[in-house]
């Protein structure tokens, strides 16, 4: 399944904006930390209210408060890291398709973002009393699992 999106990769490969970062030795760098920065400000909102819901802190704070309060950064975050992210991808397209770390990444970053916007966003938005615990629970560690999958894909792409 993989080979039959090698011609989008080719095309990406060749795309004005692959070749304009890739022949600049500041944009990848640049690009890179404004995507990790975005990937912060994501990930650190999902966390803070992953552990809340697993009763880790906060315990005063509604996660239907905590919850809206920080959409705005999981959103936000996850937009800028998907734009930088094609950035990134489209400067070296080739290489990532055969790279291991990046499969993996693409294999977990899709599943994470249709939970983050389905399952994610309607158990926080669910009154508490309404909500049953041990479902909160599991949709945390799953959150939690997901996204650190992300990170750790991210990361080996430069190792593999």
């Amino acid at each position: 399944m993989w080979q039959s999106f090698k011609p989008f990769f080719e095309w990406s490969d060749k795309a004005w904006l692959g070749q304009a970062i890739a022949g600049t030795i500041w944009a990848f760098p640049v690009i890179e930390t404004i995507h990790i920065l975005a990937l912060t400000m994501m990930f650190g909102a999902i966390v803070i209210i992953d552990l809340r819901m697993l009763g880790v802190g906060m315990k005063k704070q509604p996660v239907t408060v905590l919850a809206k309060n920080l959409e705005p950064y999981m959103t936000w975050g996850l937009v800028i890291m998907l734009a930088t992210g094609y950035m990134l991808f489209t400067s070296e397209a080739m290489k990532c398709f055969v790279n291991d770390g990046f499969k993996f990444k693409m294999a977990v970053l899709f599943p994470a973002i249709i939970f983050q916007f389905t399952l994610f966003r309607w158990i926080t938005h669910k009154d508490e009393d309404k909500r049953p615990m041990l479902l909160g629970w599991l949709v945390a560690l799953l959150s939690l699992m997901l996204w650190f999958g992300v990170g750790v894909g991210g990361r080996a792409i430069g190792f593999v």
